[in-house]
């Protein structure tokens, strides 16, 4: 059995490109924990403050 993680997931509704989507959907099952990691590698490196 697998431990939970200790981030809890919301869901919510956002939109992306197409060619973003198709990209990671191409990269097949667990696409979704991938895009997610690569949104969590991007806020290491940048501030809310960076794009105002």
């Amino acid at each position: 059995m697998t431990a939970k993680s200790e981030n809890k997931k919301q869901l919510l509704t956002v939109r992306y490109d197409a060619d973003v989507v198709a990209a990671f959907i191409a990269t097949c099952k667990g696409w979704q924990t991938r895009m997610n990691d690569a949104l969590r590698d991007w806020i290491k490196t940048h501030s809310p403050q960076d794009d105002n």
